[in-house]
């Protein structure tokens, strides 16, 4: 296995520190965190799955927001060896890397989405041979979405969208990019829920009208939720129904 020497320049609350660290070429930016905080235990990051399953681990690699479980060092180090890391954006810091998730997720708790499978049947007629082979791992075939299954909601709640959001920035009282495509995912499946209550949370000038559309939001989501196409969805349809009423 090759192993190669990487510099990782992290914000440190109120200075850069720099950290030297030996990984695997292959290795991603998480693996070289947890080399540097084998260096100095004090080292604030989030982490949990290690697979962007969680949303856990959002910084700013580079300046751009990125998952640090998923982004390889090789993608990302400079020609010195180097890869600078901060904070996310747009949140309460709590010290380093770690910043305070609770606003955001009480941002999100407003819309009260429903949990979701990433998939559900759609038809009891789908032969069950089929259901094995889709979730046969060791299947070398499977793909991505099976006919007759229907993907739903993608959103890992990593604060990504936030982060990169220049609105998010300049108004503490906005709702965000993720509660916004949280609201256009209840109207597309209201599941007995008040469409109109849920509306009336972000039709307002701290909501749904402070968005610029700067598609920010949508470019550095991992999961390819896409909230600028929700916020746009959910604006024509509010214009629609009040041009109507």
């Amino acid at each position: 296995m090759k192993f190669i020497s990487v510099r990782l320049h992290i914000w440190r609350n109120t200075h850069w520190e720099d950290f030297t660290v030996q990984v695997s070429s292959e290795a991603y930016v998480l693996d070289a965190l947890e080399a540097a905080s084998e260096q100095d235990k004090s080292l604030l990051f989030r982490h949990a799955c290690h697979h962007a399953s969680c949303g856990s681990c959002g910084l700013r690699i580079n300046g751009r927001e990125r998952l640090a479980c998923i982004t390889p060092v090789k993608d990302v180090i400079n020609t010195l060896g180097m890869i600078r890391l901060e904070p996310l954006r747009n949140f309460p810091l709590i010290g380093d890397l770690l910043v305070d998730f609770k606003p955001f997720m009480q941002q999100l708790d407003r819309i009260d989405l429903p949990l979701r499978r990433s998939a559900e049947l759609l038809s009891k007629e789908i032969n069950i041979d089929s259901f094995k082979r889709v979730f046969n791992k060791a299947a070398l075939d499977i793909p991505e979405i099976s006919p007759g299954f229907n993907r739903l909601e993608n959103c890992i709640e990593c604060g990504l969208c936030v982060s990169a959001c220049p609105i998010a920035g300049t108004d503490i009282l906005y709702s965000g990019p993720a509660c916004l495509a949280a609201v256009g995912r209840v109207l597309s499946e209201p599941r007995h829920r008040s469409v109109m209550d849920i509306i009336e949370l972000v039709d307002n000038e701290h909501g749904l009208w402070r968005c610029h559309a700067a598609f920010e939001c949508s470019e550095v989501c991992p999961a390819g939720v896409d909230p600028a196409r929700e916020i746009l969805a959910l604006r024509s349809h509010i214009l629609r129904n009040n041009f109507k009423s």
